[in-house]
């Protein structure tokens, strides 16, 4: 299996996909990070607050999106281009292909957690300073919710190698994910947020502890998200043990 996971990963570092996707998403995450910092300061609520730390730092896992979006790639960019038969070729066990995938996506959305998780702080640290206010390292809400911005990435990760592997065709699996997640869940969270509240997207908000009012406790989204993840994840390698490349 090590070799399996070297091998996807050298396919994956070796393109452009990992050297812009991961970039971006920081770059995003860090983005909105900066501009919270300002609207909180401008709601006059104390930047190092309890209040003030839920507005802002729950924005570091921005970037998931993004995340989501290079595990579908990551999975469906072989049928794309044609090479998923060659890799099924050589490892006939296509259950450990696909395990690979998704222990590579889930290794590369943990670390494009840990990257923005710490380029936020770092980003929100100076704008407190420039705020006059010290950013409070010491407080409990800032650790529980960079550790659910790396839950979040790492299971998003994992999903969009999931879809990816369930839907072959790249540009339907990125466009189908986009409308559930901007069009179908943002209707049901609002229309109907007893429901809402236990999909994946509200689930991950949840495990971010972002503050909105019908979302799942942190440990709540945390078991959601995971369920998910290996639900679709089984269903995945299921689909591609049964279907021909």
């Amino acid at each position: 299996m090590s070799d399996l996971i070297a091998a996807e990963w050298l396919k994956l570092r070796t393109t452009r996909l990992l050297h812009g996707m991961i970039p971006a998403a920081v770059a995003i995450s860090f983005a909105a990070v900066a501009g919270s910092v300002f609207a909180t300061d401008r709601a006059h609520i104390p930047l190092a607050s309890t209040k003030g730390l839920r507005r802002v730092l729950p924005i570091t896992g921005t970037g998931a999106l993004l995340v989501l979006i290079l595990g579908i790639l990551v999975a469906a960019g072989e049928y794309r281009h044609g090479t998923a038969a060659d890799t099924f070729l050589t490892t006939p066990r296509r259950h450990r292909v696909v395990t690979a995938k998704l222990t590579v996506g889930a290794l590369v959305g943990l670390g494009a957690g840990a990257i923005a998780s710490i380029a936020c702080v770092g980003v929100a640290a100076l704008l407190y300073e420039a705020k006059g206010t010290a950013f409070p390292f010491d407080h409990a809400e800032v650790w529980l919710t960079l550790a659910g911005t790396l839950v979040y990435t790492t299971l998003f990760a994992v999903l969009g190698v999931a879809a990816g592997t369930l839907v072959r065709n790249q540009v339907l699996a990125v466009a189908g994910a986009l409308a559930w997640i901007a069009i179908v869940e943002h209707i049901l969270v609002n229309l109907a947020p007893d429901i809402g509240k236990w999909l994946p997207a509200a689930a991950g908000q949840a495990t971010v502890r972002t503050p909105l009012d019908g979302l799942l406790s942190p440990l709540g989204g945390v078991g959601v998200l995971a369920a998910y993840a290996v639900a679709i994840g089984a269903a995945g390698i299921r689909f591609a043990v049964t279907r021909d490349a």
